[in-house]
């Protein structure tokens, strides 16, 4: 039956002048310490207003009990803030499970001294857990000198909540900690969210499955988006895995890294993080994977099924790279759609480097753009680091500098792939480096097909006696204007298949001495003139290419061996010869050498 009394419009003011006349429910709901919103509500009942809450008008001095008791008052129901309302707080307001909370408009300030958070949900607090809670719109702001101990330096914190939405809010903080803490949560999507923040923007601590974070603008003095699943030991309130992540979006200018994503300690992991449509400007990395090493809790967690696509952002001059990965356990990371514009990036495109041996279980690198690549390379493997499966492809590099390397190896790759890779090479520039530096560099096999290379350059170089380079296969390779397609000083079985070579100055290999280079395939064609191979003293070559163009008397003479003769000066004359016993003999007139 419908209270008598005067009728009130569909929406309830908490903190409003009552009515002149109070009617029997009015009397019932305050005897029994409730707010009406809309239907009679009793002390013990699970709230379920059907109206909506408004939250009263903003006092001029501290608003935190009348905006608390607005939030009890509409919890499981929609809450919306008063139109233009500057409100001050000094303890957390408190939503609960069911509550919607529209705050266009309004601004909520956390003042001075509080030292506590200024959103947080009932959860955190009075235990168990909180579902479906919303809250839309509004600034939210952490003045300076709020301060706090531990988790509660942060500003807006969600703990131990299933179906979480953050949409349409602008964070800004001029101390403290994260923006936005999530933590224990399922089912949470974080979209259009604008920061002016001294620290992280959005900060996910584990257990958390399935969170979407999407259209990231403003500024962070620290990591933009960043995944912990175990965090500092003064945060570290709640810790798990963190699967099933979608980043994207994110357009900041952050002195940190855009998008960091750490295992944890060892007993936590990052599992399915996608990652895409990064842009802006980052202080060190774009996108930071793997360990942080200042705690343990940050150190040795698992990194897998990680996707990084459309990453278009830039760094501050001298400070980093686009993806650095340093992670001692990462497992599979897969990387599309890398840019860079210029020469003048501080550290390669992509980089492996971690602080202490690590092993990635495979790493690959597809449809990158690079306008002018500079003395630092696309993709480098520092010395402790070795990768089980490497694979690059569709590569474009439209112009490289003097001595540019695309792909720099210091430490080792057990299999690499590079499929659909251009270049246009200038001074000694090559597609593949192991770098001389480093002693014990190495690739057990590679494979390179649909190659082309333009200008002065050339395809793999491994000059140090020390270095490995077990398998070398070029398949479907064009180059022109390149003295080599490889230089090696390395025990190397090369396998070509429909190689192009436009260049008289040089040919297939230059091989120094230490090298030992068994050379397969058929399918070569060189300019008439090159001279195939250059041998250094104490190199070899032993050649089984039928269409390998080479001075024979050069090559090692192994049964069965083959090759097109260009001396003339040798018995057998010039054209193709076959190794018979320790005779090179004229396939067409017999004529041996």
């Amino acid at each position: 039956m419908r209270a008598r009394g005067r009728w009130s419009p569909p929406r309830t003011v908490i903190g409003d002048r009552p009515p002149r006349i109070a009617s029997r429910r009015t009397l019932l709901a305050a005897a029994c310490g409730v707010v009406v919103a809309g239907d009679l509500v009793l002390a013990g009942d699970t709230p379920r207003p059907a109206r909506t809450v408004l939250l009263p008008p903003q006092s001029g001095r501290d608003d935190t009990t009348a905006l608390n008791a607005a939030l009890r008052a509409g919890a499981g129901g929609p809450v919306q803030g008063h139109q233009g309302a500057h409100y001050q707080v000094s303890a957390p307001l408190v939503v609960h499970s069911g509550t919607t909370l529209v705050m266009s408009g309004c601004t909520v300030t956390l003042t001075a001294g509080s030292a506590c958070n200024l959103l947080t949900n009932s959860a955190v607090t009075g235990g168990g857990r909180d579902r479906d809670i919303a809250v839309v719109g509004g600034t939210w702001v952490r003045a300076e000198g709020v301060g706090g101990i531990g988790p509660d330096l942060h500003t807006l914190r969600w703990r131990h909540v299933d179906g979480l939405t953050l949409k349409g809010l602008a964070v800004e903080t001029a101390g403290d900690k994260y923006a936005i803490s999530l933590g224990d949560v399922t089912d949470t999507t974080v979209t259009r969210i604008t920061f002016a923040v001294y620290s992280d923007g959005v900060h996910i601590q584990g257990p958390a499955a399935r969170t979407r974070i999407s259209g990231i603008r403003g500024s962070t003095g620290d990591d933009t988006v960043a995944i912990t699943p175990r965090d500092w030991q003064a945060y570290d309130d709640v810790s798990g895995p963190v699967t099933d992540t979608v980043i994207e979006d994110v357009n900041v200018a952050s002195l940190a890294a855009l998008v960091k994503v750490l295992g944890g300690s060892p007993e936590t992991a990052a599992l399915r993080t996608t990652v895409r449509g990064v842009a802006g400007v980052a202080g060190n990395n774009v996108v930071w994977v793997g360990d942080d090493t200042a705690e343990w809790r940050t150190t040795g967690g698992r990194v897998d099924d990680l996707v990084v696509e459309q990453v278009a952002a830039a760094t501050l001059p001298g400070r980093g790279g686009v993806v650095h990965i340093n992670g001692s356990a990462v497992g599979h990371v897969r990387l599309r759609g890398l840019k860079a514009d210029g020469p003048d990036v501080a550290l390669p495109l992509v980089r492996f480097s971690p602080l202490a041996p690590a092993t990635l279980g495979a790493l690959t690198v597809e449809d990158v753009e690079v306008a002018q690549l500079g003395a630092l390379p696309l993709l480098a493997v520092d010395a402790k680091a070795r990768i089980r499966r490497l694979q690059v492809d569709r590569l474009t590099v439209g112009g490289a500098s003097a001595g540019a390397k695309v792909i720099r190896i210091a430490g080792a790759v057990d299999e690499l792939t590079v499929r659909t890779a251009s270049m246009t090479a200038s001074g000694d520039s090559h597609l593949l480096e192991l770098s001389e530096w480093a002693e014990n560099a190495a690739v057990r096999q590679a494979d390179l097909s649909g190659v082309r290379v333009i200008g002065n350059g050339g395809l793999v170089t491994a000059k140090a006696a020390t270095h490995t380079l077990l398998r070398l296969a070029l398949g479907d390779v064009q180059t022109a204007g390149t003295p080599w397609l490889v230089d090696l000083n390395t025990d190397t079985e090369l396998l070509l298949s429909n190689v192009s070579i436009d260049q008289s100055i040089g040919g297939v290999a230059k091989v120094r001495r230490s090298g030992a280079v068994v050379v397969r395939g058929d399918g070569l064609r060189s300019t008439p003139g090159s001279r195939g191979v250059a041998i250094a003293a104490g190199g070899s070559v032993v050649s089984y290419a039928p269409e390998l163009a080479v001075d024979v008397s050069k090559l090692v003479r192994v049964d069965g061996s083959r090759a097109t003769n260009t001396n003339p000066r040798l018995p057998c004359g010039t054209g193709p010869v076959m190794c018979t016993g320790l005779t090179w003999q004229h396939l067409r007139t017999g004529a041996t050498y």
